[in-house]
């Protein structure tokens, strides 16, 4: 009978995890008479602290997203970045290069962490607590980041038309149970980083339509 109520427990504890809740509130892309049937081009700069275990985290400079040096979390949800662009924009909006369109949107972006805008942190502390008191059958407990600031400049002919910055620091409470595969992680950071990309772009292109 004892042997059968460890075994329950293993199973209870390898098995209740909480897992991060990303709430995203709905938005609605931006129709307007203003971004109808015009190409738009896009040029991404880029910027975080040194990535690896031995540097030093000193902050790197802004450079187009192709140049800089990126952690393997930031370079996995940075290529869907420009997907949320054109996500905010009517249907009938064209890609179009940067250097040959209607409209330019620059996106300079700098991330506070080494591990790039959006990540997940080891709470350490936490997890090595719950491992001793359930003989190392609890789930981990993690922290999922987001921790950035972006800039979009709109620019027409060359001219800055219209532009904003976006703090963005938001942490959600996650556990990753027994059972989870590792790659859990990225996702729930990719959803963090895609809510706030949404959020912001949504609330940019509103304000630009305003004064154009």
């Amino acid at each position: 009978m004892k042997r059968i109520i460890f075994l329950l427990l293993i199973v209870v504890f390898s098995g209740c995890a909480t897992h991060a809740v990303i709430e995203t509130p709905v938005v609605t892309k931006v129709y307007s008479k203003a971004f109808e049937n015009k190409s738009i081009g896009y040029e991404i700069l880029y910027s975080q602290p040194e990535p690896g275990i031995l540097s030093e985290g000193k902050q790197m400079p802004l450079v187009p997203l192709e140049q800089a040096k990126l952690s393997v979390g930031s370079a996995k949800i940075l290529r869907k970045l420009p997907d949320y662009i054109y996500q905010q924009l009517p249907s009938t909006v064209k890609c179009a290069d940067h250097s040959n369109c209607d409209y330019k949107l620059l996106v300079e972006m700098v991330a506070h962490n080494k591990r790039g805008p959006a990540y997940s942190d080891y709470e350490a502390g936490k997890s090595f607590a719950k491992g001793m008191a359930t003989f190392g059958f609890a789930s981990s407990e993690f922290d999922i980041i987001a921790d950035f600031d972006v800039k979009y400049i709109l620019l027409k002919e060359g001219k800055d038309v219209f532009r904003k910055d976006y703090k963005v620091k938001e942490s959600v409470d996650h556990q990753k149970g027994k059972f989870d595969s590792f790659n859990s992680l990225d996702e729930y950071t990719s959803q963090l980083f895609e809510k706030h990309l949404m959020l912001t772009l949504n609330n940019f292109f509103k304000e630009a339509e305003k004064v154009l």
